[in-house]
């Protein structure tokens, strides 16, 4: 079966669990892997038992959500109308907004390289660092931000494009061999007994296994011209580059967003501490996991609802929802149940420091509440954009990250404890569900599935 009936076989005739399985399987092992990769950076940071480190690595934490909210702009706001023109047939606009949005994609990712590299220090003082932990986020963001901008932006990219263009298992195969690189660099890079790196291995690792994945991405797109390049490809039209960028507006602003957040987050924890801006960062990674999980469904599932809904086939796309909310709710739950029951143990994985840890376990347990919560706002955003609705899902997006979080943090933030400080997570995630749930039922609620 050639790649065109294997992507009309999923898209319209496979069982739905089935086919958000094989579309979003792939997406979610490899979300894991990049998780634990990221992950592995904070515990191998901590095994050198310097809490100012760990905290140097929440600091940068920002500054790589950021790129991947921009690569949301052009990956997953490209792949969506690619996925709704290749639905309706119209092969060589597909091609012209796949080289639109690879093209822009790069230009964009250079220049905040560049912007980032005259102004290092700047961009440290907005991310929180201050005089203890900023030597030590310079070395982390020189590599992952700086000198990574670009491949870690392009790479992102191209794995929406792979995805939408049938080869969901290859992406996630690619991504997690990324992942899988990164973790045996790591230890070799950073200890003694390889280069001796300290934190600049952990972000040389990262920016190597960077490199791998947009290799074998670009000679993947490379290889199929005809596909991703048929026809006059080089389209700069405004109905392409507005469509892509209206398209991915709000996956851009949700994670964008979360950068920002994360942004202002560690200013107020930095008034408790380099190890508390450990603790809370440590927690957050942990917190992270589920989220990961639907992040992954979310991306694998973008051509699925956008195939169907151009297809007139709503019933199909409204069951793609119902059946991964299911499964991305089942996750969520069960890491909340650990989390509640072994906070300290899983901190303690992370740093041997009992300060850190007492810090910590608090801080997991009351913001993992918020990750079914997540999960909902999350696929309910993917839902709208699949289908063209910038208005409902940038509206979401700003429920969850920006216009509840950030002005309650500015307001009480500085007369609330740092325990007190993880109750906002919860309190926004919870008013961005019920908003969705509103949009939901007002658009799609009276249509049959």
């Amino acid at each position: 079966m050639d790649e065109k009936a294997k992507r009309k076989e999923i898209y319209e005739n496979m069982a739905v669990p089935s086919a958000v399985l094989a579309m979003a399987g792939p997406t979610v092992i490899s979300q894991l892997i990049s998780l634990i990769y990221n992950t592995a950076d904070t515990f191998f940071i901590g095994r050198l038992g310097d809490p100012l480190q760990v905290a140097a690595v929440s600091i940068a934490a920002p500054a790589a959500l950021m790129i991947t909210a921009l690569s949301n702009l052009f990956g997953i706001g490209g792949a969506s109308m690619y996925s709704r023109a290749m639905g309706k047939n119209e092969i060589e606009r597909a091609g012209q907004i796949a080289s639109f949005s690879l093209i822009a994609a790069f230009l964009l990712s250079l220049f905040v390289a560049v912007l980032a590299a005259i102004f290092p220090n700047a961009l440290l003082s907005i991310l929180g660092a201050d005089a203890d932990t900023a030597p030590h986020a310079y070395k982390y963001i020189l590599w992952v931000f700086i000198l990574g901008a670009v491949p870690s932006m392009m790479s992102l990219v191209m794995s929406h494009f792979v995805r939408a263009n049938g080869a969901a298992k290859l992406s996630g195969y690619v991504l997690a061999g990324g992942g899988i690189l990164n973790l045996i660099l790591d230890p070799i890079l950073m200890y003694d007994f390889g280069f001796g790196l300290g934190i600049s291995g952990a972000a040389i690792a990262t920016f190597l296994s960077n490199i791998f994945t947009l290799v074998f991405f670009a000679v993947y797109i490379l290889r199929r011209k005809s596909t991703f390049f048929q026809g006059r490809a080089l389209s700069f039209s405004k109905e392409i580059s507005l469509g892509v960028m209206g398209a991915g507006l709000p996956g851009m602003l949700q994670t964008l967003l979360a950068s920002v957040s994360n942004a202002v987050l560690n200013h107020l924890v930095g008034a408790f501490g380099g190890t508390a801006i450990a603790a809370m960062g440590i927690a957050k990674k942990l917190d992270q996991i589920p989220m990961s999980v639907t992040i992954g469904f979310s991306q694998g599932i973008v051509p699925l609802l956008g195939y169907n809904y151009s297809a007139g086939n709503h019933g199909r796309m409204k069951k793609v929802l119902r059946c991964t909310m299911i499964m991305a709710l089942s996750f969520s739950f069960a890491c909340v149940l650990l989390f509640e029951l072994i906070p300290a143990q899983l901190i303690g994985f992370f740093i041997e420091d009992a300060t850190t840890i007492s810090m910590g376990a608090p801080l997991l347990r009351i913001m993992c509440v918020s990750t079914p919560l997540m999960a909902v706002a999350f696929l309910m955003v993917t839902m709208f954009q699949s289908v063209g609705g910038i208005k409902e899902s940038s509206t979401i997006s700003l429920m969850r990250k920006g216009a509840v979080d950030i002005p309650l943090m500015l307001i009480v933030g500085s007369f609330l404890p740092l325990v007190g400080l993880a109750f906002i997570q919860p309190v926004s995630e919870c008013i961005a569900m019920i908003v969705a749930f509103i949009f939901y039922r007002k658009r799609f609620g009276n249509k049959k599935a």
